[in-house]
């Protein structure tokens, strides 16, 4: 054989191996274009916003709940045992270090729990605060170490809060946290826990630690007794790439994002770490920069009904055929 002939097949050869090449890889694109995910993605985020991907922290927190309480509070019990001959105070009423809250007059027999004679008894005020509750009234009797009258001192407060025991090793004292309340809404103010039970206690089904959170700022609506939602920051991540919560959706066990380029919407698998309820880390997948979808879970959700359709679609027209 020549080698003009040898020439001419190495080069057959060699473009056949190209358009080979050629139809893989075009049969490739056109698979992955004509996915019905693929084809239904713009008409799916249609009309959403975008939201460029930028670096900051990622922030970790310890969610619990419990109860607003005043920062001091104290159940006054009567010293004598005899008749209640004033009462000066009513529930709500605010007092100073030192007032006299009633007087009781003693029995006129001799009082072995207070080793003293008869003669009257007040009742005075240990803290400045506002009373809470009067369970004595003029006239009436009372017995040496009755409850009378209930104080709070309610110039700051603090969250009795439990936290799930899985989430001990994350909350030690002098963590920040933030404070919000079901009965004030967009109301959320600073605290600092201040101490960690020593005993953790047995409820339905799991177990948790008391925490004490103090508020370290005031509100004028501040009332004992409130539902106190708490997030204690547990850890920061700082200067990472992030990106919104609602920009990742999960596709069939995989974490993606819709990134949008040249006015295209694309899949973009994603590997994510820390998330805080605002931001996501994304560890790769997505650069500083990239545009993508804000609201990724709603473009699913319209994915999943218009892939619904097709296949719905599908099914009416093979059942016709078949008959």
């Amino acid at each position: 054989m020549s080698n003009s002939s040898r020439g001419r097949r190495r080069a057959v050869w060699a473009l056949i191996a190209v358009a080979i090449a050629a139809l893989v890889i075009w049969g490739a694109a056109r698979g992955k274009n004509s996915s019905p995910i693929h084809t239904h993605l713009p008409a799916a985020t249609a009309g959403l916003a975008t939201v460029s991907v930028d670096r900051g922290d990622v922030r970790e927190y310890v969610s619990c709940a419990g109860s607003l309480m005043p920062i001091r509070m104290q159940v006054l019990v009567s010293d004598a045992s005899g008749k209640v001959a004033k009462v000066y105070v009513e529930e709500g009423a605010r007092v100073s270090r030192g007032a006299v809250l009633c007087e009781v007059q003693r029995t006129p027999a001799f009082d072995f729990a207070t080793q003293a004679q008869s003669g009257s008894a007040k009742l005075t005020a240990p803290f400045a605060g506002v009373i809470s509750s009067v369970t004595v009234q003029a006239g009436g009797y009372v017995s040496a170490g009755q409850p009378a009258i209930t104080i709070m001192d309610t110039s700051s407060y603090f969250a009795s809060v439990e936290i799930d025991e899985i989430d001990l090793s994350k909350v030690a004292p002098e963590m920040t946290a933030r404070v919000s309340f079901d009965a004030l809404a967009g109301v959320e103010l600073p605290g600092t826990v201040q101490s960690i039970g020593v005993a953790a206690l047995p409820r339905a089904g799991m177990v948790t630690i008391p925490v004490r959170v103090s508020v370290d700022e005031s509100h004028d609506l501040l009332k004992p007794g409130l539902t106190a939602n708490v997030r204690i920051l547990s850890h920061t991540v700082p200067d990472v790439v992030r990106i919104p919560v609602r920009s990742w959706i999960d596709m069939d066990g995989q974490p993606a994002a819709i990134r949008v380029a040249g006015g295209q919407p694309e899949l973009v698998p994603v590997e994510l770490g820390l998330s805080d309820g605002e931001h996501t880390h994304v560890l790769s997948g997505l650069s500083p920069g990239d545009e993508i979808v804000e609201d990724a879970v709603s473009a699913q959700a319209k994915l999943n009904r218009l892939t619904g359709q097709e296949r719905d679609m599908l099914l009416r027209v093979r059942h016709a055929d078949d008959q």
